[in-house]
């Protein structure tokens, strides 16, 4: 007697953005983990010093997003 596998399939939240608007989130917020773990690293640091280093952690991002020749982020990339 033969078992049959049912599939479950998981529920999707669908927030509405694109799969490079997606990339680009997990772009910023690798960048924002490294800067924060380079402020805590300090170990002498004001909330002000975090919410600085959120703030820094956009450059790299929109870097790729303003140069046209970056084939992922980059203004009239094509995906």
């Amino acid at each position: 007697m033969a078992t049959s596998k049912k599939t479950v399939k998981k529920p999707t939240v669908k927030v509405g953005i694109t799969e490079q608007q997606w990339q680009m989130l997990l772009s910023y917020l690798r960048s924002a983990i490294g800067a924060v773990i380079a402020v805590v690293a300090t170990l002498d640091y004001e909330t002000m010093d975090l919410a600085k280093a959120f703030v820094a952690a956009l450059i790299p991002p929109v870097l790729r997003w303003v140069n046209p020749n970056d084939p992922a982020f980059g203004r009239g990339s094509d995906q």
